[in-house]
């Protein structure tokens, strides 16, 4: 396979590769070593990854989690090339978070899956943004960057049932739809604060509000305005615990009207008030 991978950071922790296909055709890869666990993140694209006797159709807004020592080989489904985040880890680090992968352990204590995919949640899409974004930059901490990572790699690991169903999707829905709903998901994880509404994000797709409530909330198991929820409460969640800014100011900041609903549906998503979380 063709393609531009760019290493965007490297500790004991695990390495992140910027994974760009130049394919222009598509094609059937040769067989590929997988010599590491990894966790790859679907930023754009759709195609088949072929491993044993597995066949999995991934596609933006998936999580493809590979266990070692397998060979693969990968199918484009379309012309659209695939970009992905990929985060590869020794063998001391999976150790280390196999204690906080107990929801997984139907994966991975078992030999006859090697790959599987995951659904990402609004929590993880952000954090995977945030991370994506701070590793572009030519100065970041990090501290900061592996605590981003660690958040997102256990909040994957404790997600995990083999009965959670992913989007039905035909080929076309995924070639014309998820392209334009990435779009929308980034817009709204970088204006989360801000008061948007369905039409304003109706229009980035160009489509009109009943079809875009209906798209989005197929492919992504939530209603725009959930989702936005979830993006606000994990953004104020980081900035609880990194940050020394008053409640009431974090509450403001990523999007609420009011202390009071801040603080009702932060309480119902993590089961703790902000305040209690903090102290």
């Amino acid at each position: 396979m063709q393609a531009d991978i760019q290493t965007l950071y490297q500790s004991p922790i695990c390495t992140v590769h910027n994974f760009l296909c130049q394919c222009r055709e598509c094609k059937v890869s040769a067989k590929e070593y997988q010599a590491t666990f990894s966790m790859a993140y679907i930023r754009k694209g759709n195609f088949r990854f072929k491993v044993f006797r597995n066949d999995l159709d991934a596609y933006s807004g998936l999580f493809l989690l590979c266990k070692p020592g397998y060979e693969h080989q990968v199918a484009h489904v379309h012309d659209i090339p695939d970009q992905c985040t990929i985060f590869s880890f020794a063998a001391e680090s999976v150790a280390s978070l196999m204690p906080y992968a107990q929801t997984f352990s139907w994966f991975f204590d078992n030999p006859d899956l090697q790959s599987i995919l995951v659904k990402a949640t609004p929590e993880m899409e952000l954090l995977h943004q945030r991370i994506f974004t701070l590793l572009q930059q030519p100065r970041y901490s990090q501290l900061n960057a592996e605590q981003l990572m660690t958040s997102l790699f256990l909040s994957i690991l404790s997600a995990g049932s083999p009965l959670q169903p992913l989007p039905v999707l035909n080929d076309k829905q995924k070639r014309n739809y998820l392209p334009v709903i990435e779009g929308v998901k980034a817009f709204i994880n970088d204006h989360y604060a801000d008061d948007i509404s369905l039409s304003q994000l109706a229009a980035i797709g160009h489509m009109s509000p009943f079809h875009f409530n209906r798209l989005f909330k197929q492919v992504t198991a939530a209603s725009p305005y959930n989702y936005m929820l979830q993006v606000r409460l994990k953004e104020a969640q980081l900035q609880l615990s990194d940050t020394r800014l008053p409640v009431t100011d974090i509450a403001f900041a990523t999007g609420f009207n009011s202390l009071e609903h801040f603080s009702a549906a932060y309480k119902k998503q993590f089961g703790k008030s902000p305040s209690a979380m903090r102290s």
